[in-house]
């Protein structure tokens, strides 16, 4: 795959991306920056792609590291000023913001594995690629990931 074409190939991702992102707790407009720092990934990246991997894997791959440098510099930032708010999505559906609550309830592990294997729809090898962990601790987190969410939304709603 060329360069031009594997461009063009991962900006079919763009909204998977932005999502990926915003479910994690990122704001929108904040969420457009890391898509485009994800790309900036893949294109400094793209000789490391294997045009036998789903390209989709090596994007999320590259999407998790993107969030997990960007709350590290959070954190820095947060250590030198006061914590600001974030801004908050431009829609505001209530059930969408149950679910994304309750998501924020999770561990980072639990949450990692629901967004790529409910929201982002990819099997649970790829998960396991992507996140470096076994597909049957995969399967598990699932588990444990939907009882916590199960438990959470039940107890709002009470």
């Amino acid at each position: 795959m060329s360069d031009d074409e594997l461009m063009t190939e991962a900006r079919k991702f763009e909204k998977n991306l932005l999502n990926f992102f915003w479910r994690q707790g990122v704001s929108y407009f904040d969420g457009e920056d890391l898509v485009q720092e994800t790309y900036l990934r893949l294109w400094n990246y793209r000789r490391t792609y294997r045009p036998d991997a789903k390209l989709s894997t090596f994007l999320f791959l590259l999407a998790r590291q993107v969030r997990i440098d960007a709350l590290r510099r959070q954190t820095r930032r947060e250590g030198r000023e006061e914590a600001w708010s974030c801004e908050q999505p431009v829609t505001v559906d209530p059930a969408r913001e149950d679910v994304r609550w309750a998501l924020a309830q999770l561990s980072e592990p639990l949450r990692d594995v629901v967004e790529l294997g409910v929201f982002q729809d990819l099997p649970y090898a790829e998960v396991a690629e992507i996140l470096a962990i076994p597909v049957g601790t995969v399967k598990s987190r699932m588990s444990n990931a939907l009882k916590k969410l199960k438990e959470v939304l039940d107890d709002k709603r009470s």
